[in-house]
């Protein structure tokens, strides 16, 4: 008996002692990937030249999963506390470590050469390089850069060159050329060292949340806009009962939330804006903030007639909708999406027993309501 309760207590010893995995996860990674650390002791952790192309939050984590993680407002040294805020990292190269125990963390920067390629331009009257990153030493980027006035080059800190061209939004620069023609606006920088191509792409923002098909905040709908990425619109899009946020670059680094509607002010990382179902033409201004859920077509869209049956239900349940275009949302007591149909059935034979809830969006009106699954 003693030799098996030795035996289970090295097993239980042993399993209690697993070592643990831990990353680094955040808006350089659109939040979708862990970027694990390495350890010798399994409670201090590091990673070398890890390159942030983007300024954003940051956070450590335990095993890819949210459970263990751990963050705070302070760079770039600072205590992670569990379920902290995010960490603000600014673009750059740095060696990063992490002690688990007691989530003290340091971002120390290394010398990469990122100050090298940078722009100057009519929006800083042609002053000192707004410094561009790089990951590979060639490759330079900006993101999400407002541009105020017309004209920029490009310019080699470590060699004095400077580099203009002819073309625009994208061309090859030649040394000592003349003034990009670049318009005002908010752009993505792209400049190869190498070939000294340069492209600039406007800022896409969209709008996503829990009322934005395919409503689980998975996919941004992108928004339109003819004055260099200050304005935005979507005509005659329809969203359900919910909530959405406007967001640029598809990423959390830069995103505009309110507590208004129809019509409010955004402002930057703010709550998520509650919205009605309904057709809209939405509108959004990046630099003032304004936004704009305007009834598209009508003066208001109200319920439409919907059935549905059997309910409560085994299988199949089938809909009599008083509209001939329409999208059936089902989802659970949550809010979380089970599944979509734009057909007058909804297939429930794999789900649990329970209550469900169902959305009804159409062009003139929506309907919402309960179904039950025996």
């Amino acid at each position: 008996m003693k030799k098996i309760f030795t035996l289970l207590s090295a097993v239980l010893l042993s399993a209690s002692t697993q070592a643990q995995v831990i990353g680094m996860i955040g808006d350089f990674t659109s939040w979708s990937a862990d970027v694990v650390m390495t350890t010798t002791d399994n409670v201090n952790w590091t990673v070398t030249n890890q390159t942030f192309l983007i300024s954003g939050g940051v956070k450590f984590r335990q095993d890819a999963d949210w459970a263990v993680n751990f963050g705070s407002l302070d760079f770039p040294v600072g205590v992670g506390v569990q379920g902290g805020d995010n960490i603000p990292v600014p673009a750059g190269t740095f060696d990063v470590a992490f002690n688990s125990s007691t989530g003290a963390y340091t971002f120390t920067a290394v010398a990469t050469g990122f100050d090298e390629i940078g722009f100057f331009g009519g929006f800083n009257t042609f002053g000192a390089n707004e410094p561009m990153v790089t990951a590979d030493g060639t490759q330079y980027t900006k993101l999400d850069f407002q541009f105020t006035a017309p004209d920029v080059k490009f310019r080699n800190t470590t060699t004095s060159s400077v580099f203009g061209g002819t073309a625009f939004p994208s061309g090859t620069a030649v040394l000592n050329g003349g003034n990009i023609p670049l318009t005002a606006g908010f752009y993505n920088v792209g400049f190869d060292k190498s070939t000294l191509g340069y492209a600039f792409q406007p800022v896409p923002v969209g709008i996503i949340g829990s009322a934005i098909p395919p409503y689980d905040w998975s996919v941004d709908v992108p928004m339109n806009s003819a004055d260099g990425g200050v304005s935005f619109s979507l005509n005659g899009y329809a969203i359900l009962d919910g909530v959405c946020k406007f967001r640029a670059n598809q990423s959390w680094a830069t995103n505009w939330g309110g507590v208004d509607f129809p019509v409010g002010v955004a402002t930057a990382g703010a709550g998520d804006i509650p919205v009605a179902a309904g057709t809209y033409d939405i509108s959004f201004n990046r630099v003032t903030g304004e936004y704009n859920f305007a009834v598209a077509g009508v003066e208001e869209i109200g319920q439409i007639s919907a059935v549905a049956f059997p309910n409560p239900a085994t299988d199949v349940v089938t809909f009599q909708v008083a509209a001939s275009d329409f999208t059936i949302v089902l989802t659970d007591l949550s809010g979380k999406v089970i599944s979509t149909s734009t057909n007058n059935t909804v297939d429930m034979s794999n789900l649990t027993a329970g209550t469900y809830v169902y959305k009804i969006i159409s062009s003139t009106g929506f309907a919402t309501g309960k179904l039950m699954k025996k």
